[in-house]
């Protein structure tokens, strides 16, 4: 029988808001029929996955840079234009190859 891993303990975080904005999540707790807990809880995880997916696509280009430096390929502009005009049609357009 295989074994889950175990789950990490909760911690308690404490924060401060503003009457306006406890009010308003007690009020959209009502609302949604959840508690104010599950909706922080749930903003909190969305904000993260936003983030930490921003942060991706920051290194990516950073990656995509260097690249650029040391190997000098790249893809123009008016390349990815017509490409991007290209998809609209066929889904399966070939994307442009870099090149020096």
């Amino acid at each position: 029988m295989p074994t889950q891993a175990p789950h990490p303990a909760p911690a308690n975080v404490t924060i401060k808001l503003d009457m306006s904005h406890r009010d308003r999540l007690k009020s959209l707790a009502i609302a949604k029929r959840r508690t104010s807990h599950y909706l922080m809880k749930e903003a909190i995880s969305r904000y993260l996955e936003e983030e930490e997916r921003e942060l991706q696509w920051v290194r990516a280009a950073e990656v995509s840079l260097e690249n650029y430096d040391h190997l000098g390929s790249h893809v123009t502009l008016e390349e990815v234009r017509t490409w991007a005009k290209d998809v609209q049609k066929n889904r399966n357009a070939q994307i442009p190859l870099c090149h020096k």
